[in-house]
């Protein structure tokens, strides 16, 4: 295996001597052939490099293929990378990357892992420190983009409306509050600060503490602890980092001097939380860091908090230690590529940035393991990424890990946003792999699905009347004959932004999903005339599907592609409004409840249960086949909304084939999705 050790410029001009001669050191005891080049050394017509190659202690340079996996010490930020160097990163998996300052790691870890942060406000004015000074009268002012600790300030109260400003340069004056403010506009000007309380753990010489637990990912890409150390700071001073003069005492004497017995019990808190904290940091980005420098804070009581989170940290003291783990890192890299691991054909499900269907995470994993297929998920962010890997969640070790993988054999497209351009990139790079969507996003909604299913015979009858709202007199019209009337979004919403109107006496009653208004004709003509020109909208007679308690409800019948291609029901899920009043059932203000198929039939039909659930069965396959007939891009799912008055008439709501959910079928719809992935992988002619 060859390992390319780059940097735009020179990696012996920029990096340590101390990290290169670890580098080549390990190299040798791992059996791996390593070379050092720049931009200039990469051909992109022939598809070398021209490099140093390590051997014996001599440095040769000669031309090879390009390395199996490049080491890019000191990345850059991907606006600034040379041409040569973005088509290498498409070509060869690179070990190094950026993360976002701390402004951004602190805000992405806020919703999940509050309990470990500081509190933490941007200092976008003097009145930021000056509200915090009078809520802990001791602050620290640090840069967004700061590294070892260079151009942090800590603010003090002093007695007489006065404040000492010190740098961690070592300079520190008093100023009064005019001063102060002159000084902080200062800091403002030049770069972006953060400002938090001064919370020391001090030692008994006063030097204040923390933690640094060096992080790497080991030969199965797997975060580990490389090294834990205690970071202090002069007597008296607030910056520990070792770059501004701090010094690394023993970690056990450090431990045991704050927390006496318990110092192994707080060395393993430490590296497990950062463990944690590790990964939290990573999920956001479309690749796996190799490594990760985690700064805590821990109080005389144990508790901890998260300072910071370096990408490149730094290693001055165990360059052999990480050197050893970053190649283990660097070949298990090279082994997915080369599908030395993981080779088994693989399902890839394309989700959404926010998805949450956990429990269909887990079912489509069971269903490929007994099929002998890999299965994993990712987002659009993780396709558009330059390289010839992908990051993706994968069920590993009985837990969801993020991996890298190679490109899926085939697509489960759950996000469904194919022709949107926020997600262009990511369809591009997965061209020419089967997917289960071909349909552009947004070329359905309410009105083209009725379209396209009028004139099946099988079909129409049970079409609600409708009609595009274009404008408040012919909706008004529409109202006059239909009676009760619902206008909704032409496209899905999921139960959003849905009124019902219905006339009483010379007034109508217009119920959205939290209120209820009266309105006269003129204000009825007016709000339908605004809704005419802002929004694509739709209106629908109102259809009386309720329980015999009078609560609304409505029926999803869901259809999946198998093995064969053929579209089969895998299951049928009642919707109950649990308030009479509430007509839109899945509107998330409605506490909606959903039952077995099984118990509500005859609930609902007694007597009838066999010939609704038939008549039911025909109507869906009716219009599965109808879309088969008249749709031209492939799609693999169909969600279909049914009203049922008392009479047993069926209505169509909406036939959804976007992002139809799967809640409580998540197994039934594995036990299909798998199969006739695999048969997408190998389609019989």
């Amino acid at each position: 295996m060859l390992i390319g050790v780059y940097h735009r410029s020179d990696p012996f001009e920029s990096v340590g001597r101390n990290r290169i001669d670890a580098l080549i050191a390990e190299a040798e005891r791992q059996g791996i052939e390593l070379c050092f080049f720049g931009v200039n050394g990469i051909d992109t017509e022939r598809g070398t490099v021209t490099a140093l190659h390590a051997h014996n202690g001599q440095l040769h340079q000669r031309e090879t293929p390009y390395p199996d996996v490049v080491l890019n010490e000191s990345p850059e930020l991907s606006s600034t990378r040379p041409e040569q160097e973005k088509v290498l990163r498409t070509q060869v998996p690179f070990a190094v990357h950026l993360i976002g300052n701390k402004e951004s790691v602190t805000t992405y870890l806020q919703t999940e892992y509050a309990e470990f942060l500081l509190p933490t406000e941007k200092l976008e004015s003097p009145a930021a420190a000056e509200n915090m000074l009078k809520l802990y009268g001791d602050i620290i002012l640090k840069p967004s983009d700061g590294r070892r600790g260079g151009g942090i300030v800590r603010v003090k109260t002093e007695a007489g409306s006065r404040y000492r400003f010190e740098e961690s340069s070592g300079a520190s004056r008093l100023k009064d509050l005019r001063e102060l403010r002159k000084s902080l506009r200062s800091l403002i000007a030049k770069q972006t600060y953060l400002v938090q309380p001064y919370l020391p753990t001090l030692t008994a010489q006063n030097e204040p503490v923390d933690y640094r637990v060096h992080i790497q990912r080991d030969g199965s890409g797997e975060f580990q602890v490389t090294r834990t150390y205690a970071r202090v700071g002069r007597p008296g001073g607030f910056v520990s980092n070792l770059g501004a003069g701090g010094r690394s005492p023993d970690l056990e004497e450090t431990l045991r001097s704050l927390y006496g017995n318990e110092a192994d019990a707080m060395r393993i808190k430490l590296e497990q939380t950062a463990l944690r904290l590790a990964e939290a940091v990573n999920r956001p980005y479309p690749f796996l860091c190799n490594e990760l420098g985690i700064d805590l804070l821990m109080n005389e009581q144990g508790r901890i908090y998260f300072l910071e989170a370096n990408a490149s940290p730094e290693t001055r003291d165990h360059e052999e230690l990480r050197a050893v783990r970053i190649f283990h890192f660097c070949r298990h890299l090279h082994e997915v590529r080369s599908a030395l691991v993981r080779n088994r054909r693989s399902i890839g499900m394309l989700v959404a940035e926010k998805d949450e269907d956990f429990r269909l995470h887990d079912a489509m994993a069971f269903a490929s393991a007994a099929h002998e297929t890999d299965f994993f998920w990712f987002r659009p962010v993780d396709a558009a990424y330059d390289s010839p890997l992908i990051r993706a969640t994968g069920f590993q070790g009985g837990r969801w890990a993020a991996q890298y993988r190679r490109l899926p054999d085939v697509v489960y497209d759950r996000l469904k946003e194919r022709g949107l351009r926020r997600s262009e990139k990511a369809y591009a790079r997965l061209q020419g792999i089967p997917n289960t969507h071909s349909r552009p996003a947004g070329s359905f909604n309410k009105v083209k699905a009725y379209e396209m299913l009028a004139g099946d015979p099988a079909v129409e009858p049970h079409l609600i009347p409708y009609m595009a709202l274009d404008s408040a007199e012919r909706a008004l019209e529409f109202i006059a004959a239909h009676g009760q009337t619902v206008i909704k979004p032409s496209g899905g919403t999921k139960g959003s932004a849905i009124i019902v109107v219905q006339k009483e006496g010379e007034h109508y009653r217009v119920d959205d999903p939290v209120y209820s208004h009266m309105l006269g004709a003129e204000q009825l003509s007016a709000l339908l005339a605004g809704l005419a020109e802002s929004k694509d909208m739709v209106l629908q007679k109102f259809i009386d599907s309720v329980t015999p308690e009078g609560l609304p409800f409505h029926i999803r019948v869901h259809l999946i592609r198998d093995a064969e291609g053929v579209f089969r029901i895998i299951g049928h899920m009642p919707y109950i409004s649990t308030q009479q009043r509430h007509k839109v059932v899945n509107h998330h203000s409605n506490l909606r409840a959903f039952t077995q198929w099984h118990w509500f039939l005859p609930y609902q039909f007694p007597g009838r249960e066999e010939e609704m659930d038939a008549k039911i069965d025909r109507f869906a396959y009716a219009v599965a086949a109808r879309i088969e007939e008249r749709l031209e891009h492939r799609l693999w799912e169909i969600g279909l909304d049914l009203g049922i008055e008392q009479d047993g008439s069926i209505w169509l709501y909406e036939a959804n084939m976007n992002k139809v959910g799967v809640i409580n079928r998540e197994l039934e719809a594995s036990a299909l999705l798998v199969p006739s992935c695999i048969r997408l992988m190998n389609p019989t002619p």
